[in-house]
């Protein structure tokens, strides 16, 4: 028998405005699904603070919430020592920074130096794998439309970026069966961060994607009335 394959794909985190119940979530997610590797979309920080576009003058600094992010994703080290990263807008920010201010690459610290992250955590701009029924690419951002990526890609696809989607669609012809998938995200909604949500009718929908053996899973975090997870999968 083929040995199961499971990939959990950990949505937009943006520590520290992730939503409070994600580590629970998360190792809800680990127990139920027991993953035999783990992929962040990308945005696993904010870096609000250092956005081209207007912060919150009410927020942290960028050092404070520097802080205040790896003390966040410090749980996620714990539960994942091992992930592989999708570069991302957010995620880049130090180093796009950077390129603004006409600073080189080699002046900048890493990834792994920056958060304090473990040896485990890598970063790449897309990462492919092989399951049982195809290629699976990966990506923090292809389009609005995944699942026409996907096909421009030949190859089934995932990203994360647009946090009010959360679905996977498919195509199909005589040769091979393609999905397309969205992970939605895992932020805090109410958190002043993300304060210019407050203007659009669609909401960002928490929750993170499975991939077994090659077929896609959605797991939402159901929230009550409160904005709290509900406690189980």
């Amino acid at each position: 028998m083929a040995k199961r394959q499971c990939v959990l794909v950990i949505s937009d985190y943006h520590a520290p405005y992730q939503h409070p119940d994600s580590v629970a979530f998360l190792k809800a997610c680990k127990k139920a699904f027991n993953p035999t590797e783990v992929i962040s979309i990308g945005d696993e920080v904010d870096y609000h603070a250092l956005s081209f576009h207007d912060s919150d003058p009410d927020l942290d600094s960028a050092g404070i919430e520097l802080m205040k992010a790896i003390e966040a994703l410090n749980s996620i080290y714990s539960l994942f020592p091992k992930c592989t990263i999708l570069d991302s807008n957010h995620g880049s920010m130090v180093l796009r920074k950077a390129f603004a201010n006409g600073m080189p690459k080699k002046a900048l610290r890493g990834y792994n130096e920056v958060l304090d992250a473990p040896k485990g955590w890598k970063w790449v701009n897309e990462y492919r794998i092989s399951t049982p029924l195809g290629d699976v690419l990966f990506k923090h951002s292809f389009s609005k439309n995944i699942l026409r990526a996907a096909q421009a890609n030949g190859c089934s696809s995932v990203q994360g970026h647009y946090h009010e989607d959360f679905g996977i669609s498919y195509a199909g012809n005589a040769y091979k069966l393609l999905f397309g998938m969205t992970v939605g995200c895992l932020v805090d909604d109410s958190s002043m961060a993300f304060g210019y949500n407050k203007t659009f009718s669609k909401r960002p929908i928490v929750g993170v994607g499975v991939i077994i053996n090659g077929l896609p899973q959605l797991v939402p975090m159901v929230l009550n009335k409160k904005g709290r997870w509900v406690g189980s999968l």
